[in-house]
């Protein structure tokens, strides 16, 4: 085989074991509760959506439909999307998706000073027959415009909405963290020791929200390094943390962390 054989073999590869992870963890009718709070960490809206992801009988493709059921009443079904192995379109723009193992993270790939669309980001985890994913969604010019904490069950909504607060471990956590690039390689998983949320992210701002939290900044800038950190604690003993690295304004790496006691 020649060395660009190899490369494409190997691509393949990580495109197949991507998907696979999308296939196994996230297909389902997840039937969610959905909370919108302002920079200020201000109560906006609360509304029902079910995301429904779909497999082909063939397993080459998974469709995505959205049912709304907003606070007024009213309702919407939105067609959001129609995936492959090779990945995906939203709104007519090609962003990489990253599956690593339980985890999902996905948004903008680069930060400018004049984006195309609204620049968001959102970071989630399944456990067992729950989901949990925080969003942080930004205004054209860089400020921070909202957050949404999704809580999301299969099959059927939660009857109430989990407790936000500062994560409260049973016993010392003990962790592991692995890596996946944009080009999706994963790396090995590698122990490592627990560091509470507030000793990481800078300047950014930390926001305790149903289900989870989310550490994000005010405002993004292009030519910046930043990142951005969604900590779900699943279980009293179990705790998920995933990771956006930008560097010089690239989307670098996401990582996930998982912590045990």
């Amino acid at each position: 085989m020649t060395s660009q054989s190899i490369d494409n073999f190997a691509q393949r590869e990580n495109q197949l074991q991507n998907w696979n992870n999308f296939c196994r963890y996230h297909v389902g009718d997840w039937h969610g509760i959905w909370t919108k709070y302002s920079p200020e960490g201000h109560l906006i809206d609360s509304f029902k959506c079910i995301r429904s992801f779909h497999l082909s009988k063939d397993g080459s493709q998974i469709t995505q439909q959205n049912y709304y059921t907003y606070s007024d009443g009213k309702t919407e079904l939105q067609n959001a999307g129609s995936y492959t192995s090779a990945g995906l379109s939203f709104n007519g723009h090609h962003f990489v998706v990253l599956f690593l193992d339980n985890s999902f993270s996905w948004g903008i790939a680069k930060i400018t000073d004049d984006p195309p669309f609204t620049p968001f980001f959102e970071t989630g985890f399944t456990h067992g027959n729950k989901r949990t994913s925080l969003t942080a969604v930004y205004k054209k010019s860089g400020e921070l415009q909202h957050m949404t904490a999704i809580s999301e069950q299969l099959d059927s909504f939660l009857e109430a909405l989990p407790a936000s607060g500062v994560i409260q471990p049973d016993g010392v956590w003990q962790g592991t963290v692995k890596q996946i690039t944009p080009d999706l390689v994963t790396s090995s998983p590698e122990e490592i020791a627990w560091q509470p949320l507030e000793n990481l992210g800078g300047n950014n701002q930390i926001f305790h929200l149903p289900g989870g939290s989310i550490s994000c900044p005010l405002r993004i800038e292009s030519k910046s390094v930043m990142d951005l950190i969604v900590d779900w604690q699943a279980t009293p003993n179990k705790l998920f943390r995933g990771i956006r690295y930008f560097d010089n304004s690239e989307f670098s790496r996401f990582l996930l962390q998982i912590y045990e006691s």
